[in-house]
């Protein structure tokens, strides 16, 4: 993660104030568990008591306007009983329509124009409430169209933004059923870019030490390395780049080659601006209970790290 996703990160996880999660990350080192229990240390995420429980459930959803704009919002609660429930239900769709709104005017969301709504769900559903993700998709010309998906569980959204060769292409039947099938592709099939060159470079560093790792183990010669190294990127690329993927819609036939069809009917390219895939909870570790562990906590005797923890804690209430 980068500094800035940390930062949100640790936002997500505590409701502390953007500075103060600066601050909390920079002390750790950006170490983002050690800036959490700064964070609960100094009392700068106390709202109900509850913000420091892992809020891995929740919903996904999407608010457009017809083809030309569409934005995303992922919130966040700890079970899925309270995702479903009518107050949390409401909480995010009141969300989703205010980001449309500020999108519309041209301004920049913030979760502090929904923190007192937010407050009041966490004290009915006594469950950590977060607002974590938000996206916005705007067409700037009449050949751009954005197209949604939204999955019927509501824990999946997808925003694509496609080029037509023309504004008279953009409108033609075949390009939004493109734009339809391409949402559904990214849904289910979940790459992470475009294409090959559009992969983040810390993705490819990633994926080549996996590989390396693995030629290590089976003990192949590194002047072969180069070799098997391409042959197993490309054959990584035809699953993770939407490009190269095989189309869920016409089996044994690439997306890419599917775009180009269509776009030899609308008489030109079509192109794949951009996308955005959102899947509840991914990226964040769901914590494990158990039971045996939980019944000891309670009945073991105090250490010295918990008196301190306990002395810092009873200096913030009599403050």
């Amino acid at each position: 993660m980068s500094n800035t996703d940390l930062i949100k990160e640790l936002r997500a996880l505590t409701q502390a104030g953007m500075k103060d999660c600066k601050d909390a990350l920079e002390e750790a080192n950006w170490d983002l568990q050690k800036a959490v229990d700064i964070v609960k240390v100094k009392g700068l995420n106390i709202v109900s008591g509850r913000e420091g429980r892992v809020a891995a459930e929740g919903l996904v959803d999407i608010a457009r306007n017809g083809d030309t704009l569409a934005v995303m919002i992922e919130v966040n609660c700890q079970t899925d009983f309270v995702a479903n429930s009518e107050e949390f239900v409401t909480f995010v769709h009141n969300t989703k329509h205010k980001l449309y709104e500020d999108t519309v005017a041209g301004l920049p969301f913030s979760v502090d124009e929904v923190e007192a709504e937010r407050k009041a769900v966490v004290s009915s559903t006594r469950e950590n409430i977060v607002v974590r993700r938000w996206w916005a998709e705007q067409s700037q010309h009449p050949s751009v169209k954005v197209f949604c998906y939204h999955h019927s569980n509501s824990k999946i959204g997808v925003l694509v933004t496609m080029r037509a060769p023309s504004a008279q292409a953009a409108n033609n039947p075949d390009f939004k059923a493109l734009g339809e099938d391409l949402a559904m592709q990214i849904c289910a099939m979940n790459p992470l870019a475009v294409s090959p060159d559009r992969i983040a470079p810390e993705e490819i560093a990633r994926q080549k030490s996996i590989f390396e790792t693995q030629l290590k183990e089976m003990n192949k010669p590194e002047a072969q390395w180069a070799r098997i190294l391409e042959g197993k990127f490309r054959k990584w690329n035809t699953e993770v780049c939407l490009l190269e993927q095989e189309s869920v819609v016409i089996p044994k036939t690439t997306v890419g080659q599917v775009i180009k069809n269509v776009g030899a009917k609308l008489g030109g390219e079509v192109h794949v601006v951009n996308f955005v895939r959102c899947q509840v909870g991914e990226g964040i570790e769901k914590k494990q209970d158990n039971l045996a562990e939980e019944v000891a906590k309670m009945t073991r005797a105090e250490t010295p790290e918990d008196a301190f923890v306990r002395h810092l804690v009873d200096k913030m209430k009599d403050a």
